[in-house]
């Protein structure tokens, strides 16, 4: 056995050691141990590595060498390695895989022999040859050890895709790493990885395109349904609304012909029946033009038009009569309702003449009265304003709650005893208040502070004449004047009043210039 241990021999030599002199037998020694620390040695990663030479001239190849078919452009050299003293026992072997040769290359190559080193023997440089440093390769003279942990992952990424493993190795159970094209990297273990998840989410997205395809299945088989149903229900249904309503109108077109052309039959069978006068006159049909029809409905026209207008003026002269004989009738009730009201009055002074000196009374009828001693002062009011106060009475006031209001009947009487004529107006006084005019609010006042107006009101003036009542002016409407003004309302009362006889006479009319009153 040889001092040198097989750690020297895989270092190079410590560092206490000096270097050894690179020759060519020493490179050729190394290449005969190909891999000596019983790791695959891995070449350029452009081309493969060609087959290490394991002899060189004049030796023969070890016995423990097996070399793989030519076939094979990845092939492998198995070589036992030697175990030394320090770490195997003797009988023990390690097998190393070599890169083989490329098609087309020499199988074998030249090897020098190594010379020795630091005193030891070629035999003990060929017993430890199994342990010795992998060589360069040719291509670029340095070799580059495949560390453990990168075959570690590869085993465990792609240890389903590893070649079964050699056997027939002598005296070796270990299986040999191959570098060949079932070897699985880590870039090629990633792509693999993504390669899955990519299929994975294409599987989920046909998936879902599945269950939308199914979706829109049912969907179309229940329109199809829908539709079919609606396809029998037409083929069911012979005619529409509109096919129905146009035969009924057809039918009733043809029953109308059939009905017409049944009576122009059944006129004409009538007209074939009858027979001819018993004068030896000739029957002739006689045929009206168009212009002679259209002349003689013009003159009918216009026949029509005449009778129309005399109706007109019938009904003119119907109308004028009727409201002439309502004009009668009105007067005649006038007249008896002032027959019926100077009866009354007759009977009413008739009735207080009996009571009444003749010398107090008025001409009218006095309703309002009061002690005995008050009657030369209301005879004199009397007789200086020719009106007679028939009653008085108090009503609330509708503007202003609380305050009572007087209404006065009064009668206004004028009488011509050289004509014989007599004339009563009949109205009512109604004392009522309202605001101040420079006044603006609208709160109640009291009675002190609101100014007393009157408000006339004429009375039972459907009984006088109309011609009369038609001069009383102003006096015919209700109206309202201030309290103080009551003077002005007496004398415009009476030269209306007497103005209306006046005028008849051919004197001034209404509302003319006064007489001049002279005060003794």
């Amino acid at each position: 056995m040889s001092d040198i241990s097989d750690d020297d021999l895989a270092d190079n030599y410590g560092p206490t050691t000096p270097a050894p002199v690179h020759t060519k037998a020493a490179a050729a020694s190394r290449a005969r141990a190909g891999g000596a620390s019983g790791k695959p040695v891995a070449g350029p990663s452009t081309k493969p590595q060609p087959k290490a030479a394991v002899s060189k001239k004049g030796v023969s190849k070890p016995t423990n060498a097996i070399e793989l078919d030519d076939d094979d452009s990845e092939g492998v050299v198995f070589v036992e390695e030697a175990q030394t003293k320090k770490q195997r026992k003797s009988s023990e072997a390690e097998v190393v895989a070599m890169p083989g040769p490329t098609k087309g290359a020499s199988k074998k190559a030249p090897v020098r022999g190594a010379s020795a080193v630091n005193g030891t023997s070629k035999a003990a440089a060929a017993a430890a040859k199994g342990k010795a440093r992998a060589d360069p390769s040719p291509a670029d003279g340095d070799a580059m050890e495949v560390e453990e942990d990168t075959a570690a992952q590869v085993d465990e990424e792609g240890s389903a895709e590893q070649p079964p493993p050699r056997s027939g190795v002598r005296g070796g159970s270990k299986q040999p790493l191959l570098r060949g094209k079932n070897t699985m990297t880590a870039a090629a273990a990633s792509r693999l990885a993504k390669e899955n998840q990519r299929l994975l989410r294409d599987m989920d997205r046909l998936r879902a395109e599945l269950e939308q395809m199914r979706t829109n299945n049912k969907e179309r088989e229940k329109l199809q349904e829908r539709l079919e149903a609606s396809f029998d229900e037409m083929i069911q249904r012979r005619t529409t609304d509109a096919e129905e309503i146009k035969n009924d109108v057809e039918a009733r077109h043809k029953e109308e012909i059939q009905r017409k052309d049944s009576l122009i039959q059944e006129l004409t069978g009538q007209l074939s029946k009858q027979s001819p006068s018993s004068s030896s006159q000739s029957w002739t049909l006689h045929f009206l033009t168009r212009e002679a029809a259209e002349e003689e409905k013009r003159a009918l026209r216009d026949e029509n038009t005449r009778l129309k207008d005399v109706i007109k003026q019938h009904n003119a002269v119907i109308g004028a009569k009727d409201q002439q004989i309502a004009d009668l009738k009105q007067e005649v009730d006038l007249t008896k309702k002032e027959l019926q009201a100077e009866i009354e009055r007759s009977n009413q002074l008739a009735s207080r003449s009996a009571t009444i000196p003749a010398s107090v009374v008025p001409n009218g009828t006095k309703a309002v009265r009061g002690p005995a001693n008050n009657l030369p002062v209301i005879k004199l009011y009397e007789d200086m304003t020719n009106v007679l106060v028939t009653s008085v009475q108090k009503e609330p006031s509708v503007d202003w709650p609380g305050i009572d209001e007087d209404v006065i009947s009064c009668i206004y009487t004028y009488e011509n005893k050289d004509e014989n004529i007599t004339f009563s107006l009949n109205f009512m006084l109604r004392n009522q208040f309202d605001r101040p005019e420079n006044y603006s609010g609208k709160e109640a006042l009291p009675k002190d502070k609101l100014v007393e107006k009157v408000k006339y009101i004429p009375r039972n003036l459907e009984l006088e004449r109309p011609d009369y009542v038609e001069r009383l002016q102003f006096f015919k409407e209700p109206f309202m004047f201030a309290r103080d003004q009551m003077t002005v309302f007496l004398k415009t009362l009476t030269d209306t009043v007497s103005g209306i006889f006046e005028s008849e006479d051919g004197g001034d009319e209404p509302g003319g210039a006064d007489e001049p009153i002279v005060v003794d």
